[in-house]
């Protein structure tokens, strides 16, 4: 089948090269302002054009050589399902209950899911998205399988005690306005994660640079193009490391374009020596940065 296009915000920052926002999937597209320096809305990057890289507002994708459409953990092509799209029997040509499809069966219509297959955490096992039973399973639901979950949702968590949330391979597009796009393991396989929409931190998020307003295995991070910040895990990924399928570690950023994005350091913008090399300035502003004192070291 062919999905859907879908729009993914991008929020890239430049200076001195194109970068974007992300905590797990959420990205967002931004510029520097010439005059100001600060970051200013400026772009978006639309995953489902058949070239793989033209945004609905002619941004063109920096990563020609990827082959998959959005969150790189959800290894969607343009031939398979993808996890965001409402897929139907006659989409998927298997029947509701997974058995073989039949043309004469009646249940064209009927729903199915889409699910990224569980794997063993080698890279080499990373498979395309596949077609399932649908479960009934929406948003917060108690769920030990991935079938256990409606069209769009998957079990993540721990086993038994997992939790049906939405998938979000186009970012925070796929998310509430009191949600993020962030990565969570499988209910189903503790070594594959996928990108889901996860509730923001209560009580209106947490402070960037901030220790104690986070668990002590959580760091704070930008998590919408608004600015808007939330509790996230703390990875093992550091400045100028990879985080498309990685969380960066306390007090970073995930920026960059889907499959190129890295981590970037937080810092205030008083102090930038305390965080910044000697060749980077810190660099803030809205809509990213509410609070004028806090940017990122460019």
């Amino acid at each position: 089948m062919t999905p859907r296009t879908l729009l993914l915000v991008t929020f890239a920052l430049a200076a001195p090269a194109a970068a974007a926002v992300v905590v797990g999937c959420n990205v967002s597209a931004i510029s520097t302002d010439d005059v100001s320096g600060h970051p200013t809305v400026d772009a978006a990057y639309d995953p489902g054009m058949a070239d793989g890289g033209a945004g609905s507002d002619g941004g063109t994708n920096t990563d020609p050589a990827s082959n998959h459409i959005g969150s790189p953990l959800c290894n969607v092509s343009h031939t398979s399902c993808n996890p965001d799209v409402l897929t139907t029997a006659q989409d998927c040509l298997l029947a509701p209950d997974g058995g073989p499809y039949s043309s004469t069966g009646g249940y064209d219509n009927a729903p199915l899911a889409c699910h990224v297959p569980p794997s063993s955490g080698a890279a080499v096992d990373a498979g395309s998205p596949v077609c399932t039973p649908a479960g009934t399973g929406a948003d917060g639901a108690r769920c030990s399988t991935s079938t256990d979950c409606a069209p769009r949702y998957e079990c993540v968590g721990a086993g038994t005690e997992g939790t049906c949330r939405r998938y979000c391979c186009s970012g925070n597009v796929e998310c509430g306005t009191s949600e993020f796009c962030d990565i969570q393991p499988m209910a189903v396989a503790s070594t594959t994660d996928v990108p889901v929409c996860i509730p923001i931190s209560p009580d209106g998020g947490c402070r960037l640079l901030d220790d104690a307003s986070c668990p002590s295995h959580e760091t704070c991070a930008v998590v919408r193009e608004d600015g808007s910040t939330s509790c996230v895990a703390v990875g093992a990924a550091k400045v100028g490391d990879p985080c498309d399928e990685e969380h960066c570690g306390p007090d970073l950023v995930c920026l960059g374009t889907p499959g190129n994005r890295r981590c970037y350091q937080l810092c205030h913008t008083a102090d930038p020596a305390a965080a910044c090399s000697a060749t980077q300035t810190c660099k803030g502003g809205l809509p990213l940065f509410p609070d004028s004192s806090v940017g990122i070291c460019q």
